[in-house]
């Protein structure tokens, strides 16, 4: 699991891997930058004190500074996001670079794609959600949000590299034959995407690894692609 990881990060050389990092760093702040000036500008249009003077001065601050927070905890977020959609080209370079001799891969209907990634967003939310009373019992939380976002990223990223290849219900089948180990790696994935910085690379990181660690599971062998 280690080699895998170590394998996935020296590849950060390949052009394809930068592109998606800079790719989704520009237009996370574009993004941002976009959105500030258009929040800006709504509240440069508003007054808050009708006699103006140093209150409204104040409030002018704080909600600028208000505003550039924001934009700071948006940032990692919407590079996450903008990189995310570029997935498949980091699956593509390491298949390319170690492992040519895979199965062709698929045209996934978009519809799928969608619907299994809507899927994962809302279960994700909704079980965060679900433990967030367990704050309460310190480490209690700890332990329940590394063990089920391991299980949670764990299947969202073989579900993204397997999914290249197979159907739906081949992907399943191959994911639970093998969901201990998947799970595990899951664990490591969740503490990755929790690292400042560090983050904003982990979703290309994370399908990098799923695809070296799915290829040792063998979980592309002797199967039909769909």
């Amino acid at each position: 699991m280690i080699n895998d990881f170590l394998k996935s990060v020296s590849q950060f050389s390949d052009p394809r891997f930068r592109k998606v990092v800079w790719i989704g760093v520009a237009g996370a702040l574009a993004t941002i930058v976009g959105l500030w000036m258009l929040i800006g500008f709504g509240l440069n249009s508003v007054t808050f004190f009708a006699d103006g003077g140093w209150m409204e001065t104040a409030a002018d601050w704080l909600l600028g500074v208000g505003l550039a927070f924001l934009v700071l905890l948006m940032f990692p977020a919407a590079t996450v996001l903008i990189s995310s959609l570029l997935l498949d080209q980091i699956a593509d370079a390491v298949e390319d670079k170690y492992y040519p001799a895979l199965p062709d891969t698929r045209p996934q209907p978009i519809t799928e794609a969608l619907i299994s990634g809507l899927k994962f967003a809302l279960t994700a939310l909704a079980l965060n959600i679900l433990i967030l009373p367990l704050l309460l019992a310190g480490p209690v939380y700890i332990i329940a949000f590394y063990a089920m976002n391991g299980y949670l990223l764990s299947r969202e990223y073989f579900e993204l590299v397997a999914a290249r290849r197979y159907d739906v219900h081949t992907v399943n089948a191959i994911r639970k034959s093998r969901q201990m180990k998947l799970w595990f790696a899951g664990i490591g994935l969740t503490f990755l995407m929790t690292v400042p910085l560090v983050n904003l690379v982990a979703p290309i990181i994370a399908t990098a690894f799923m695809v070296h660690y799915s290829v040792r599971l063998g979980a592309f062998e002797n199967r039909t692609t769909a």
